[in-house]
């Protein structure tokens, strides 16, 4: 539907009326072609009115100045229609012209000279017209100035305006006393009208707007322009003149002026270092500037207002509002310097700390110090120092003075706390002074101020400091820098730990899930009498489902505390299975020291199983206590025999024989491994085979993959054996 519709859009305009329409459409899009035609069409006109000067062609006369005014008003349409093209508010820009223009009607149908209600209708037209436009323009201004610039330059309006008071009304004066109304409002109005010129001309300034022909600075110049010629309008009419050409051709250009002005307006921020030197020298010179000019009007001669001199008030007012600006000129720049130098006594309390900062045994104590060390600072009654962790919940990990309830080391926080404070430190540092919802409620603290620590580009927690005192309260925004820097140590510091540490935390919710899933299978593997190829027993090992290899998961469970509880669950499931393994077999299972010393554990798995068992010790793992696990072992002796994992491949070598007394020693496969053509491991094999039955224990070469290995170990005098030619390990299928 919407398509027909569009295409029965496009007919229409492919009609008769498409030109019509094409034409007006191109109108609108471009009113500078629209303010070009406008501007001949009033310089024709008055090239037409200056020819018929004096002639009886009274119809010509300022038909010009209507003209531009509409031309400019039609422009200020058209670029309401395009908001994107301005920050400037452009439809009551377009009144402000219109008014001008009405009044321009007015005057054309006034008697000429003297002070008639037609004349005082368009002279408050015309100034309702100026005051509109600078009330758009002056705002669109001062919006962009912080607050320090706005207070001076509110001030410097002010010099501005006043000035332009004493001006106007002692000149204004100097050619009589016209009294009435006009003798203090006409003069009033008109050094408002450029001061409001004045003041964006001193804010443009602050701003330091690109210099150009264009945009601001057109805009003020064509204000400036306008108001002269009403100024000098008024100035015939009061003195019982007509109007005069030029002046009629001084309002005609400068509302074509800002008609251009408008159209290319821009604020933004350029120049040259030059410029940038004028600038500051116009607006830090401006007050003197306003003085020095009342000076000079009260030199010269003038009448008195009402038996005020307006010379002397003026003046007065000049000065007491340069004292003003001058006054928070100072207080500004002794509040800077009290601010510099408490900012430096505080980075120097700050390096004294952070020198002081050293990192823990463990993440907590680190994280206290660093509590510790913030508490020392000035006007700081607490401290934290808060981790992210990989699951999005937010720990302290340390606090210390005056801190919430809620905030206990090493529980994790509230969820919207936590949110909100995970959200906040992606943002950079920032202060907390009020908070709506109660989880995240500030308790004591009158002021908090956070600083994100950050490790290899990413948030890895935040540091806090409150304080209790008002004072310091308002002070924490200042404090940010400080606190940044404690941040950018306490992640130097607790970076690496908290790596390892969110590493060994993942790695023990993997273990508490593989645990709690049995996500493993016991598989078996035939232990063999070389001589016969007979089967006496079975090595149970362990395959985990997720296809990791189980030396790397064993390993991760020594690192992470969970030996135990790893080895306990999968000596449970092969004990389980191992009820299914051939009568009469023995089953070997892989115990390391950490289980063997627990004991209890070992011996509940021991008591559940239904056949022989031989503990297999690895000394893969250093034993720093043999006492103590000889003593743990003994205990086992009764229900199950010894054997020592991978001789020759470990720490202990001989000493872990000798200090277990096992009764199977089992020859590492790096021993086994080519036995059949290598001398040396021949007589490695060899004296090893000796030592075993002087020690009245027994071998089991592990790895044997080839007829020519084990027949070589059957003459070396090895006994049993297992090994991928003698059989794979693989679960046993239940019958």
């Amino acid at each position: 539907m919407s398509r027909d519709l569009t295409l029965h859009r496009r007919n229409i305009l492919t009609g008769p009326a498409m030109p019509l329409a094409g034409a007006a459409h191109g109108w609108l899009d471009r009113p500078g072609l629209v303010l070009a035609i406008g501007a001949l069409a009033t310089a024709f006109l008055a090239a037409l009115e200056i020819v018929s000067r004096g002639s009886n062609a009274a119809g010509l006369e300022d038909i010009h100045g209507v003209v531009s005014a509409a031309t400019t008003t039609l422009v200020m349409l058209l670029l309401a229609r395009r908001p994107a093209a301005s920050s400037l508010r452009y439809r009551p820009l377009a009144w402000s012209v219109a008014l001008t223009g009405v009044a321009m009607i007015v005057l054309d149908i006034a008697p000429a000279g003297g002070l008639t209600v037609a004349t005082t209708a368009s002279n408050g037209l015309f100034l309702s017209g100026g005051v509109l436009s600078m009330t758009v323009i002056v705002p669109s201004l001062y919006r962009r100035l912080d607050a320090k610039a706005l207070a001076a330059t509110a001030l410097d309006g002010g010099i501005v305006f006043a000035a332009g008071v004493t001006l106007m009304l002692t000149v204004w004066h100097t050619g009589g006393d016209v009294g009435g109304i006009g003798g203090l409002v006409v003069p009033i109005l008109a050094a408002g009208l450029f001061a409001s010129a004045g003041v964006a001309a001193i804010v443009a300034f602050t701003l330091r707007a690109t210099p150009a022909f264009r945009g601001v600075w057109s805009g003020i110049a064509a204000v400036s322009i306008v108001g002269l010629s009403w100024i000098l309008w008024v100035d015939l009419l009061f003195r019982g003149q007509a109007r005069d050409m030029p002046t009629s051709l001084l309002y005609s250009g400068g509302i074509l002026l800002c008609g251009y002005a408008w159209m290319t307006w821009t604020d933004d921020v350029g120049g040259s270092a030059r410029y940038e030197r004028i600038a500051r020298t116009l607006v830090d010179w401006m007050p003197i500037g306003a003085i020095a000019l009342c000076v000079a009007v009260a030199a010269l001669p003038h009448a008195q207002i009402q038996g005020i001199d307006p010379a002397r008030a003026g003046t007065a007012i000049v000065v007491m509002l340069s004292m003003i600006r001058q006054r928070l000129l100072i207080v500004r720049e002794r509040w800077a310097s009290q601010r510099l130098a408490r900012e430096v006594e505080e980075r120097a309390q700050t390096m004294v700390s952070l020198a002081r900062l050293e990192r823990g045994n463990t993440l907590e104590k680190t994280a206290a110090r660093i509590c510790a060390q913030a508490l020392r600072l000035d006007g700081i009654d607490n401290a934290g120092v808060y981790v992210f962790g990989p699951s999005g919940d937010v720990v302290p990990l340390a606090v210390a003075g005056e801190h919430r309830p809620d905030d206990v080391a090493n529980e994790p926080l509230g969820a919207v706390r936590s949110l909100h404070m995970r959200a906040r430190a992606g943002l950079g540092a920032w202060t907390d002074t009020a908070v709506i919802d109660p989880e995240t409620a500030i308790g004591p603290l009158l002021g908090e101020a956070f600083a994100p620590m950050r490790c290899d580009d990413r948030v890895v927690g935040v540091v806090s400091m409150g304080t209790t005192g008002d004072a310091n309260a308002r002070r924490l925004a200042g404090r940010l820098s400080t606190l940044t820097e404690f941040g950018v140590v306490s992640a130097a510091l607790l970076g690496t730990m908290l790596a390892d540490h969110w590493q060994l935390a993942e790695t023990r919710s993997q273990l508490e899930s593989i645990i709690a899933e049995r996500a493993f299978t016991p598989v078996f593997q035939a232990v063999v009498r070389l001589e016969n190829r007979q089967t006496v027993g079975f090595e149970a090992l362990t395959r985990f489902h997720d296809g990791k290899r189980p030396d790397q998961r064993f390993a991760e469970a020594h690192t992470s505390g969970m030996t135990v509880r790893l080895e306990t669950a999968c000596l449970a499931e092969q004990i389980e299975a191992a009820a299914w393994l051939p009568a009469g077999s023995w089953v070997s299972l892989n115990v390391s020291p950490a289980l063997a010393a627990a004991i209890v554990p070992l011996i509940a798995t021991l008591e559940r199983a239904d056949r022989e068992v031989v503990l297999e010790i690895t000394e893969h793992v250093e034993i720093a206590d043999y006492r103590q696990l000889v003593g743990a072992l003994d205990l086992v002796r009764g229900r199950a025999r010894l054997a020592v994992d991978d001789a020759g491949a470990g720490y202990a070598g001989l000493r872990h024989i000798l200090e277990l007394r096992p009764q199977f020693v089992k020859l590492d496969i790096s021993l086994v491994r080519h036995v059949d053509t290598d001398q040396a491991r021949q007589a490695m094999v060899a004296g090893m085979a000796h030592f075993a039955r002087n020690a009245g224990c027994q071998l089991i070469a592990e790895g044997i993959e080839t007829e020519d290995e084990l027949a070589e170990l059957v003459r070396l005098g090895v006994e049993f054996g297992q090994g991928y030619l003698l059989g794979r390990p693989a679960p046993i299928a239940a019958d």
